[in-house]
């Protein structure tokens, strides 16, 4: 291994699936350019496996006061009465397709009101057109059995950011009302997440997603711990806890409890994939102020905009069935036992930083394919800081790694672009700001549509009595914008102001935004302004006859 006074690289990649193991890289000092180093695998570690029902084992305490749930552990089997399956189906083509699988708990009886994971009822497809038609939420009264269709319900809050969301039953499957009363599933009880660090139990539950009426459609359970916990850009606290167990991806929704059976979190994954797993848990701190919000008749209008797109581009996701997720930055990290939790995410940093952190998710990855870093400082390639090693994560890894110099001056100022590819595509990338200045973000309009293709383009005209209008701007300089809204008026009057949107989609690109409401859309001078972390990066207008 040959060595130099520039940059230091020590990379562990911790990728996990029934078995964990731990791609480590040995320390090193290398040239920024040229150079090259690959990562050795050392290691394994187990990892918590879900069961089918079923349920019969009653969990011991482990010394914790369970105040939420009077100290009585509830048993998994009235557990699993308060677990749903919920299914995204579609019926336009004339026929059901069951677009996504993934499982909800009861948190409001006589509200009707389900916990899940946003994911799995986003209404945003790539196109702008709705995902689904329905949302239909099936039971089991009888653990071990296999869910029954009885339910519709409806998205009444949500926070795309944090992945979860509320659902109200609305109906029964006939699409009939519901009298009153007639929702009689039992909600669970609300726990408390301010001790859940590290080796807090978890008890895991979920339904694991497939052919709707298999036998194998029971809900899974798992024994689980939190290994740490993760954050995010523009978030205070933690917004992920990390767990050794892997649930199917079904599961995406289901309840995280303590050991007692007091719920404290929601299973969810960064986006709805069916080839990969569930590994993490959003606090349940994300989703209190959702369930007031429909306990109060909050009105809820999902933001419409361009989706399914590469994290960190305004590219057109490969359609592989793989996962990246966008590469998150930090200054900090604590080491931990199990391995390394980042702290104070941001994209900016100050010259002479002393280590640069990151991490990303890989889910769906085959064993044996392929995952490569390639690393850029200010457009240049990198070589001796980039690095590839096959995938032993299988379905959900969490990879963590940093930069560091062993020299008083820092990491060298510049834009540093980290691109994840598996198999020789690319599936994310993100660029840290150190100690330079970039150009504002801004925007131009291109043009106004009714529909769009995934790729970005538009697919069909503007035009009134459509069920929605889209704004489309090429936008540049946008890497270290963090959050994005727009405004929409109609004839100079305010319609529509959407919800922020955490920007992770690159610096240059053409993204389009919209406006979808119950009514088709009528004529009118439209105009939609499109802000970035508080300021107007572009506006646009159409005439609508």
């Amino acid at each position: 291994m040959r060595t130099s006074p520039a940059l230091r690289r020590v990379a562990v990649i911790a990728a996990l699936l029934w078995g964990a193991v731990f791609l480590v890289a040995c320390e090193r000092t290398a040239e920024l350019i040229p150079g090259q180093a690959t990562p050795t695998p050392t290691g394994a570690e187990a990892t918590v496996t879900p069961t089918a029902t079923p349920i019969i084992v009653t969990p011991g305490t482990d010394g914790a006061t369970g105040g939420a749930t009077g100290g009585q552990v509830i048993e998994d089997h009235r557990l699993a009465l308060s677990v749903v399956q919920i299914l995204a189906v579609d019926n336009r083509a004339g026929f059901e397709q069951v677009v996504r699988f993934g499982t909800g708990v009861v948190v409001d009886t006589d509200q009707a009101l389900i916990a899940t994971a946003y994911p799995v009822v986003s209404p945003q497809s790539s196109s702008g057109v709705p995902a689904y038609t329905s949302i239909i939420v099936a039971t089991d009264r009888e653990p071990g059995g296999v869910p029954q269709r009885e339910y519709r319900a409806q998205v009444v809050a949500a926070n795309p950011q944090g992945d979860v969301a509320i659902l109200r039953v609305t109906s029964d499957l006939a699409d009939e009302p519901l009298e009153a009363g007639a929702f009689d599933l039992p909600a669970v009880v609300m726990g408390e997440t301010a001790n859940a660090g590290i080796g807090f139990g978890l008890r895991l539950f979920g339904y694991p997603g497939g052919t709707p009426g298999e036998a194998s459609q029971v809900v899974n359970t798992a024994q689980a711990s939190v290994t740490g916990q993760r954050g995010s850009v523009a978030v205070r606290g933690r917004t992920w806890f990390k767990t050794d167990a892997r649930m199917p991806f079904g599961a995406a929704g289901g309840p995280a409890f303590d050991r007692f059976g007091a719920l404290v979190g929601i299973l969810a994954q960064d986006r709805y994939t069916s080839t990969g797993q569930v590994g993490q848990v959003r606090p349940l701190d994300l989703l209190l102020p959702l369930l007031e919000d429909a306990r109060n008749g909050e009105a809820y209008q999902p933001a419409l905009y361009r989706s399914g797109m590469m994290p960190g581009t305004l590219q057109q996701a490969p359609g592989t069935g793989i996962y990246v997720s966008q590469p998150a930055f930090a200054e900090n990290a604590v080491e931990t036992a199990n391995g390394r939790d980042l702290f104070d995410y941001q994209t900016r940093f100050m010259a002479g930083l002393g280590a640069l952190y990151y991490e990303y998710e890989v889910v769906g990855a085959p064993a044996g394919a392929t995952v490569e870093e390639r690393w850029f400082l200010d457009d240049v390639q990198q070589e001796s800081l980039s690095s590839n090693a096959a995938w032993t994560g299988g379905g959900f890894g969490l990879v963590t790694d940093r930069i560091t110099v062993p020299t008083p001056n820092g990491i060298p100022s510049g834009r540093w672009r980290l691109e994840v590819w598996v198999d020789g595509v690319m599936h994310a990338r993100a660029t840290a700001v150190v100690g330079v200045d970039l150009a504002q973000p801004a925007g131009s309009f291109a043009l106004a549509a009714s529909l769009a293709n995934p790729d970005g383009t538009m697919a069909a005209g503007a035009f009134s009595g459509a069920g929605q209008l889209l704004m489309m701007f090429d936008l540049t300089g946008m890497e270290a914008v963090n959050e994005v809204h727009w405004v929409i008026f109609r004839d100079g009057q305010r319609s529509y102001v959407s919800p922020s949107l955490h920007w992770e989609y690159g610096d240059a690109g053409r993204f389009w935004v919209g406006y979808r409401s119950t009514e088709a859309i009528g004529p009118g001078f439209w105009e939609f302004e499109l802000h970035g972390d508080g300021r107007i990066l572009t506006t646009g207008s159409v005439q609508l006859f």
